[in-house]
């Protein structure tokens, strides 16, 4: 054997005795990669969908989510946003990343002290004349990942009901308060 193969062997074992274990015994995903996506398509035009996403004032008429949102969409600026997802209400603070209109709106930030990085980007796709795709994609990484308990499986959901909400806002118009 080569210098260092056995210890690779041996490495590669470990790691597939914690795998199997991890699942036998039902353990955390203990990946420090996660990702939660949604897409939808928009009987509307870019400008329609884009106007819906980029009006943040507005989420708290038609996002489920997502709301209130404040802040301006300016990449760099600061994003204050509240989630409801999960049965809990939790604020975050994101940083605007890239700001492409009809096309492309991203924000991310950290929670957990640092030791969780979250970036979503949802994306604008024409598919036909005033037919679009929507597509919420949020990626979270981190070393303490494993230990976040369901905050991407709550985003899963949480994006799943934010594009179908904003597809009915878009095709039908939103739903005004009493």
């Amino acid at each position: 054997m080569r210098p260092g193969a056995r210890e690779v062997k041996l490495y590669t074992g470990i790691a597939a005795t914690l795998l199997v274990l991890a699942q036998v015994f039902n353990l955390p995903n203990l990946s420090t990669h996660r990702e939660a996506q949604s897409d939808v398509v928009i009987n509307a035009s870019p400008e329609k969908v884009w106007g819906l996403l980029a009006d943040l004032p507005g989420y708290a008429v038609w996002n489920p989510y997502i709301s209130p949102a404040k802040g301006e969409l300016k990449e760099g600026a600061q994003l204050e946003l509240t989630l409801h997802s999960g049965g809990q209400t939790v604020v975050i603070e994101e940083t605007v990343l890239s700001v492409k209109p009809d096309e492309e709106l991203s924000w991310g930030g950290w929670m957990l002290s640092h030791n969780l990085q979250r970036t979503l980007t949802f994306s604008i796709e024409p598919v036909a004349p005033d037919q679009v795709r929507l597509n919420a994609h949020e990626v979270f990484q981190g070393i303490l990942l494993p230990f976040a308990g369901n905050i991407p499986d709550d985003a899963q959901q949480g994006l799943a009901e934010m594009v179908r909400a904003l597809r009915s806002a878009a095709e039908l118009g939103p739903r005004r308060p009493p």
